[in-house]
């Protein structure tokens, strides 16, 4: 796509006019008042017979939202500049705008030549140079051109050319995603949606979504540059018959994408930088008006890593919206607001930058992780593999394919491309559920998992280790990235396990003489009460000890599995365990199933002690509950055989 830009009467569309034949000043009021207030479109041919779109945007002050909502899609931009004005107001804040945008090739038509002197055009030249040295048009071809008589036109096309040929192809990679320019109806044909798909192609046939509407509706037809067509891709001028839609219900702004893609959000992050030409810092907070796509907003920008950004500097920010807006990260951003400007005031452009997530969910400042993120987040935006690769390295469990693409916002076939390619590097893994896993995300939680054995061994000296279940609730983390951490750090011999803990290698419990001995009686106690288990108050006052000792004791035999938990009152020995299993495969000898009755008489103890049990052994799957009988289970069947 090319596109115009700068200062109003500089001759922009009539430029345009000169290189399309096509007049893009379409609304009545344009012909009244002679300016240029929305945006118009134009197919253009090159010289080697492309056809590709042009933008001719608005330049006066007053429509500069017009000018951003096009400048989204430009890819070539043409800097109109008149000789007799020079540089003005709108010329240095539409560079600051394309710049933000993202365009990086470009040329300067310098129009109405035929009003001034050779002296004059140079000076202006000489000026431009100076405004433009340091962007991206630095050395970008400057083409002296008159609209009125044509002089200078074939040098300016020729150099246009040149520059449309050195311009990167817009990847098509990704879901479709267009920003909405305008919405009508045609007679005969219902809804028409126009616009400049940022990523992605569309077909005809293919049902989409409008953006925070949430409607869906099919493109019956498809025309790119004013002629039907199957597909449209990326950065190209696309129109959509949808007569499903109302077209009074859709607005500039909006977005049309592929089901299932995308949610509005309040709430983004991203890098701001502030213009250097700002008189001011931009205070943490600050309300501004945000303009991204085609969308306009009011928001304010929360600053994560100091209370103030400094003019020409940068840093991460989260953007607060007024209203929802379906945008994704790589969006780029523009800032206006009312911060004085070199040589402006009022509401002006003052910065913008990259959005990098869409958490919806405010951030507390200065953190450094929340940082260090954004920061990844911004080297990888660009590069559809590392961007993968960081949502895995991301997040604290496994990803199905589903999860990821929308994350990435790629096609199934490109997620598949990434993935075999990261899995033959050795960087993924699958959970065990199959959700894809980051090696560094398991090694992250292997972290966390010594970081709380390495706690617990300091706040408990005399226990073996920490119980699976403690453990798992000491360290926050999804119980399929749990599981894969701790079979790494038990295959890697970084952790061990004991009975029914785990600890560091090498750990020894640290304990005293009245330790052991207390731990020798409750034991025995224990063992000799059988399936009528005591408890810690009643061991408390038979040994003469505290209670809190009493538990301490019984921790620890938990821990080296002499004892086992059946519930949160009941604590039996193993050996009473085992005797129950014997009782049980007595009872599935007289008959294929038992209920809870008969196995309470067989024990001969009351419900309170052979309820626990039963579900225990449910547990271990030694018996099968159905109803209020037992079957027998898989370790069951195996003493059965």
């Amino acid at each position: 796509m090319l596109g115009t830009a700068g200062h109003v009467d500089h001759g922009k569309t009539a430029l345009v006019k000169l290189l399309t034949g096509c007049d893009t000043d379409t609304l009545t009021e344009e012909k009244q008042r002679g300016l240029t207030i929305d945006l118009g479109f134009a197919p253009c041919r090159l010289a080697d017979q492309r056809v590709v779109g042009i933008i001719d945007v608005p330049g006066h002050v007053d429509f500069i939202r017009n000018m951003v909502a096009g400048a989204h899609g430009i890819d070539v931009v043409i800097l109109v500049v008149a000789a007799d004005d020079g540089i003005m107001p709108q010329t240095v804040e539409h560079l600051h705008i394309l710049t933000l945008m993202g365009v990086r090739h470009g040329l300067v038509a310098l129009t109405k030549t035929d009003l001034v002197d050779s002296a004059r055009r140079q000076a202006v030249t000489v000026q431009l140079r100076q405004m433009l040295a340091g962007t991206f048009l630095a050395d970008a071809p400057i083409c002296p051109v008159s609209n009125t008589t044509g002089d200078g036109f074939d040098a300016f096309y020729d150099a246009l050319n040149a520059v449309v040929a050195a311009c990167e192809d817009r990847p098509c990679t990704g879901m479709f995603r267009m920003w909405i320019e305008d919405a009508f109806s045609i007679r005969g044909a219902g809804t028409v949606v126009t616009g400049i798909p940022m990523t992605g192609t569309v077909r005809v046939g293919q049902v989409l979504t409008v953006l925070p509407l949430g409607v869906e509706a099919r493109a019956r037809r498809l025309q790119v540059y004013g002629r039907d067509t199957n597909e449209g891709r990326a950065g190209e001028c696309v129109a959509l018959n949808m007569p499903e839609l109302d077209h009074q219900a859709l607005r500039r702004g909006m977005v049309l994408c592929e089901p299932d893609m995308l949610e509005p959000v309040k709430m983004a992050e991203g890098q701001v930088r502030l213009l250097a030409g700002v008189k001011s810092s931009l205070k943490d907070n600050a309300e501004v008006q945000l303009h991204v796509g085609t969308a306009t907003v009011q928001a304010r920008v929360a600053l994560l890593e100091d209370s103030l950004l400094a003019p020409g500097q940068a840093q991460m920010a989260q953007l607060r919206l007024a209203e929802p807006l379906p945008i994704a990260p790589g969006d780029r951003f523009v800032l206006r607001a009312n911060l004085p400007a070199a040589g402006q005031s009022g509401l002006t452009t003052i910065g913008g930058g990259r959005i990098l997530g869409t958490s919806n969910i405010k951030l507390r400042r200065k953190k450094p992780w929340t940082i260090a993120a954004l920061r990844a987040r911004l080297d990888a935006v660009d590069e559809p593999m590392r961007w993968v690769e960081l949502m895995l390295q991301e997040s604290n469990r496994p990803l199905t394919l589903a999860e990821l693409q929308r994350k990435c916002l790629l096609r199934q076939d490109e997620i598949a491309h990434v993935i075999t390619q990261l899995c033959a590097a050795g960087r993924l893994g699958q959970g065990p559920s199959g959700g894809l896993v980051h090696q560094d995300a398991v090694e992250r939680a292997a972290g966390k998992i010594l970081r709380a054995v390495t706690e617990f061994h300091s706040a408990h000296p005399q226990q073996l280790g920490v119980g699976r279940d403690e453990l798992i609730e000491r360290v926050e983390c999804a119980a399929e990235l749990f599981a894969l951490a701790l079979d790494k750090l038990l295959g890697s011999n970084r952790l061990e396990k004991t009975e029914a803990v785990f600890a560091l290698p090498g750990w020894h419990a640290r304990l005293t003489d009245r330790d052991r001995w207390l731990a020798e009686q409750v034991e025995n106690a224990f063992k000799k009460a059988g399936w009528l288990s005591p408890t810690t108050a009643e061991l408390a006052a038979r040994l003469a000890v505290q209670v809190e000792e009493v538990e301490k004791a019984v921790k620890l035999l938990i821990d080296r599995g002499m004892l086992v938990r059946l519930s949160d009152k009941i604590v039996m020995h193993r050996d009473a365990i085992e005797a129950g299993k014997r009782v049980v495969l007595e009872l599935f000898a007289r008959s294929p199933s038992f209920t809870t009755m008969q196995f309470r008489d067989a024990l001969g103890v009351s419900r309170k002690y052979a309820v626990p049990l039963l579900d225990h052994l449910d547990r271990i799957r030694f018996t099968v509950r159905q109803g209020n009988t037992r079957t027998p289970g898989a370790e069951a069947r195996k003493q059965m055989v």
